[in-house]
């Protein structure tokens, strides 16, 4: 009788009993801490920073194109090759990847604690340097999180564990920034509140601390199979030239229209920059390497094969394996079906990520069909209610991943998200929708009571309505923080099971990035459009457009049942 592995026991299991099993692993807690320290960055420079250049009276359309500073986040693929595999290892003690997370984290500690001490109303330049510096060292401390994340998983339950996880940290995190923020700007002031964000930023560095750094073989060049030796060295330099200028194109693009907008005042129209300057940037940035990827993959028929290490340290080698190795195997391994994958990288967190900036400006603002609540408000409902809202709708899919699968989830996720557009359109247009769903449900009464106990702590005026004006904004705020925690969990886990760790720093920055990319790009342009049309033409226009990312789930999720998704081996 042959013998049975250990390992082949376990994955026998259901998928909920491996999950469970894996969370006593101390590559979780690790994940949870640092999903931690990645969210407080990105909500001090997105959330916090919008609430507080609301409150001293900065415009919707500035808050746009200042929120064009975490297009970092977006392109951040176009640094993560240098950190696929690292030649500079800071903490030789630490490891790579631990070297580099903590290098980041420290930091960005002391500058969100600098924060405050930028005028936004008479020097918005100088708080865009610090805010976009505070990006780009986040957006990076992204790329190799998201390396190590998928570098240390061992089965595919702990990929969707440690998704899980990471939103389940990141979304810890919202509360710290969000309702905690808030609640203390109110009483005590914006400097106090960053001076915390700082310290917590920190202590979750402890995270890296305590997790284990992966296998140091799966990083190296001569481990990692490459397409460099297949082609002529010409070719090789031409397309590596190609790809380094169309990035060094769209990157001037998108600083000099922020150096414009932010630092010589010359009012550009935001409006114009992303219908005329937008395609061009993803056209340099996405399609043009993908589609000379493919190229040189079909077209000369290559195939990938270890190369020994290169000691004379090549420039062109370096970047031609950090950029299209990476992208050639993703393509080689899934044909066309890469290109739905891009779509719906593309596509699924649009309607999140382009709301996202105007979140605040809309619940606290008296202008453009916004709601004029309170900070303490604002802090109960959004960044405590919500925040359990949406930690529960990232164990809900977590959950329902373990018992059926990603994709499943994954379109239910995309439909959720589109939907709960409609419930901020409904508040903005008065609330009568969500007033008869609360009469019917029988939830305004407990809801109310809770809303009328909360303003006795405000600091502010109560209105009349309080109750029943909290009441709706908590019920459309807990259906949108729900879909959002479950569609995140969903596309997080998607996109996990695409790549292949031996390419996680570059293949997955891509991915994540573009989640991000359509999103972004569109705030300048929708910053102008709430102050012309107002949020309810905003919220039906976002709702249709999040309508296409439930088409491409559906496609995705027939092309995988028809032709089944070969899985990136280690």
């Amino acid at each position: 009788m042959s013998e049975i592995s250990a390992d082949s026991i376990e994955s026998q299991k259901p998928r909920f009993l491996q999950a469970f099993a894996a969370l006593k692993d101390r590559r979780m807690l690790a994940m949870l801490l640092l999903a931690f320290a990645a969210g407080l960055p990105y909500g001090a420079v997105l959330g916090t920073l919008n609430a507080w250049l609301t409150t001293e009276g900065v415009t919707p359309s500035t808050i746009g194109i200042l929120s064009i500073i975490t297009l970092g986040y977006s392109f951040k693929y176009l640094w993560a090759p240098a950190f696929q595999t690292p030649k500079f290892i800071p903490f030789q003690r630490l490891g790579a990847r631990r070297s580099w997370l903590i290098l980041f984290q420290i930091p960005m500690a002391i500058l969100l604690a600098l924060l405050p001490l930028a005028d936004p109303v008479n020097n918005i330049g100088f708080v865009a340097i610090l805010a976009l510096s505070i990006a780009l060292m986040s957006a990076t401390h992204d790329i190799v999180l998201d390396a190590w994340r998928i570098e240390v998983a061992r089965s595919e339950v702990d990929k969707d564990l440690m998704a899980a996880l990471y939103q389940f940290g990141y979304r810890l995190s919202g509360f710290i920034t969000g309702f905690l923020a808030l609640m203390l700007a109110a009483r005590i002031g914006w400097s106090a509140v960053y001076i915390m964000i700082g310290a917590m930023m920190a202590l979750a560095a402890i995270g890296t601390l305590i997790a284990p750094e992966p296998d140091a073989g799966i990083n190296r060049d001569e481990e990692r199979p490459s397409f460099f030796t297949s082609l002529s060295k010409s070719i090789r330099q031409r397309a590596t030239l190609t790809i380094s200028t169309g990035w060094l194109i769209a990157g001037g693009m998108i600083l000099w229209f922020m150096t414009e907008a932010l630092i010589l005042n010359t009012e550009p129209s935001a409006r114009n920059f992303v219908r005329n300057q937008g395609p061009v940037i993803v056209g340099l940035t996405v399609l043009l390497p993908a589609l000379l990827a493919a190229w040189l993959l079909y077209t000369f028929k290559v195939k990938a094969t270890l190369t020994p290490a290169d000691s004379k340290g090549s420039l062109f080698r370096a970047l031609f394996r950090a950029i299209f190795d990476p992208l050639m195997e993703l393509i080689q391994r899934m044909h066309w079906g890469v290109i739905l994958v891009l779509l719906l990288a593309l596509t699924y967190r649009f309607t999140d990520a382009v709301w996202g900036a105007f979140a605040y400006p809309f619940y606290l603002d008296d202008r453009f069909g916004a709601l004029h609540h309170t900070m303490d408000d604002v802090a109960i409902a959004s960044k405590f209610f919500g925040v359990l809202m949406t930690i529960a709708g990232a164990g809900l899919g977590a959950v329902i991943i373990a018992f059926i699968g990603r994709m499943p989830v994954l379109i239910a996720g995309a439909v959720l998200a589109a939907a709960t557009n409609l419930l901020f359109a409904d508040l903005s247009a008065g609330g009568a929708g969500m007033d008869t769903f609360l009469a019917f449900t029988h939830l305004d009464t407990p809801l109310i009571a809770f809303a009328e106990w909360a303003a006795t702590i405000s600091p502010d005026p109560v209105a009349p309505d309080q109750g029943q004006r909290m009441a709706r904004l908590m019920m459309a705020i807990a259906g949108e923080n729900l879909a959002g925690g479950f569609a995140s969990v969903a596309i997080v886990a998607y996109l996990t099971s695409v790549v292949n760790p031996r390419f996680a720093a570059v293949q997955y920055a891509l991915l994540g990035s573009l989640t991000m990319l359509l999103g972004t790009l569109g705030r300048a342009w929708l910053g102008e459009m709430i102050e012309a049309e107002g949020y309810y033409t905003v919220f039906i226009i976002t709702f249709w457009l999040g309508m296409v990312a439930v088409a491409l789930s559906v496609i995705e999720a027939i092309r995988r049942k028809m032709n089944t998704q070969p899985i990136a081996s280690s």
